[in-house]
């Protein structure tokens, strides 16, 4: 529910990013991937960043403590909310929490950290969640709050690729994806489209990063359809989504809010950066862009996709990510996001920067962290060095959460410290910031002003 529906009643914001995780089938086979707990953490620690839905009544809730400078910082701009947590890691007078603890939905962990007696006190009648989970329903019924949330399996079934796919068909839009329910099939139609070139093979529940593999030769081909069989053989299905690799030249999405009477609200088109096929970061479209897209009715296809969703019984937030290719074609629904998403974080962050008379490019940098470094140091530097992000007219570099940073520099130092690990390694970290600058060349020159900082702070970057 978003806060314009809920009026000015106080609101707890809260969620768990990556919820196509809990979404997912879990007798379905999965496509290969490297095992990576760092990314896991720190996605994780991601519900930092859903500061921006908040207003000054409202309650954040974190998985872990938002670091003090950088809450005192956001303050500072305007970006008004209540922090509460359920983990502090730097706490060592308390037990660093194993997987089982630390990583369930939190609104599971909610129920127990946040009482009913505490919301009341603060007069917290409205939730507003990242996405809908099995939890989310549990935590809402438990607490008593206000939430105006679509059912379970109608946001498992319009996140779906599949529906995605199927209601191009509805609409009458020309689609690309094919279906396939088998390795068997998965090979059959991917050997059509490697004849004229690379393919992406997609879960039904893939994010950027996870669930998406780029098919270019009948090797890789194979190599994939044999571990799928291996996974039919113990009894699970292969449902997966074939596209050709379209020669795009922007990939854009579309952000709206569904009330639960059926009444769209637009809220914004973001471009994203892309780094090869994972998200790289959020920027508000160009005017230009928005009027090309207008000229070729992007937006009357948008209209009857968000028409069949409140049919079909959804409403909330919802993002369309769309791609316009080399050619000047508008693919205009290669997904659809039925939940936050970070375009729609970075609308909401320009809503507040307008304050200060500018907008922003969300983006993020991967990172090793060195022994001895705290978070409060990184905001000191950017400080000092006249990047960091004072509003006044200014622009700089605005830091947006900081266990992400953190999270797995706090698990390694207490397993260290507490006899559980030996070798400490350079922990890794993802910092995400916005960069608030006049235009592309600044925006550029004041992320490499930044990469500069961090190195001098003994910070290795990974992208």
């Amino acid at each position: 529910m978003s806060r314009s529906e809920a009026g000015v009643n106080p609101t707890v914001v809260m969620g768990t990013f990556d919820p196509e995780t809990r979404w997912r089938d879990p007798n379905l086979a999965k496509l290969p991937a490297m095992p990576d707990k760092d990314r896991e953490s720190i996605v994780l620690c991601m519900d930092e960043l859903l500061f921006p839905f908040c207003g000054p009544d409202d309650i954040l809730y974190s998985r872990c403590k938002i670091d003090s400078k950088l809450y005192d910082y956001l303050n500072g701009l305007g970006f008004s909310f209540r922090s509460r947590f359920h983990f502090d890691l730097n706490d060592e007078t308390k037990s660093l929490p194993g997987p089982d603890i630390f990583n369930p939905c939190i609104f599971s962990l909610a129920a127990d950290g946040l009482q009913p007696e505490a919301l009341l006190s603060h007069n917290v009648q409205c939730l507003s969640p990242y996405a809908v989970t099995a939890d989310t329903e549990k935590y809402l019924h438990g607490t008593g709050l206000m939430g105006s949330l679509p059912d379970l399996e109608t946001v498992k079934r319009v996140n779906s690729k599949f529906y995605s796919n199927r209601l191009l068909s509805r609409i009458g839009v020309k689609c690309y994806g094919m279906e396939v329910n088998s390795a068997v099939e998965m090979e059959a139609v991917g050997n059509t489209l490697l004849k004229r070139g690379a393919y992406l093979l997609k879960d039904p529940f893939g994010v950027s990063g996870k669930g998406n593999l780029l098919i270019d030769s009948e090797a890789m081909q194979r190599r994939i359809a044999e571990h799928l069989v291996k996974q039919e053989r113990r009894g699970l299905r292969s449902q997966f989504l074939l596209e050709p690799l379209l020669r795009k030249e922007i990939d854009f999405s579309s952000h709206w809010f569904i009330r639960k009477s059926g009444e769209k609200d637009f809220i914004s088109v973001q471009q994203m950066v892309n780094q090869q096929q994972n998200y790289g970061g959020s920027i508000r479209a160009e005017e230009e862009l928005i009027l090309q897209l207008k000229n070729v009715g992007y937006f009357d296809v948008i209209e009857k996709a968000l028409q069949i969703l409140a049919d079909d019984g959804y409403h909330g937030f919802v993002c369309f990510d769309s791609m316009m290719l080399e050619d000047g074609e508008v693919v205009p629904i290669v997904e659809i996001n039925a939940r936050k998403s970070m375009g729609l974080i970075n609308a909401y962050l320009d809503k507040g920067l307008e304050n200060h008379g500018h907008t922003g490019l969300l983006t993020f940098l991967s990172m090793g962290l060195p022994e001895g470094f705290a978070f409060g140091e990184l905001l000191d530097a950017l400080h000092v060095s006249g990047l960091l992000f004072t509003g006044k007219g200014g622009y700089g570099i605005l830091p947006l959460s900081s266990n992400t940073v953190m999270v797995n520099y706090f698990i390694i130092s207490r397993r260290i410290l507490e006899g559980f690990q030996s070798n400490r390694g350079m922990p890794k970290g993802r910092l995400y910031f916005s960069v608030v600058g006049r235009n592309d060349i600044h925006r550029s020159e004041l992320i490499v002003c930044l990469r500069n900082i961090l190195a001098d702070l003994g910070i290795k970057v990974y992208n």
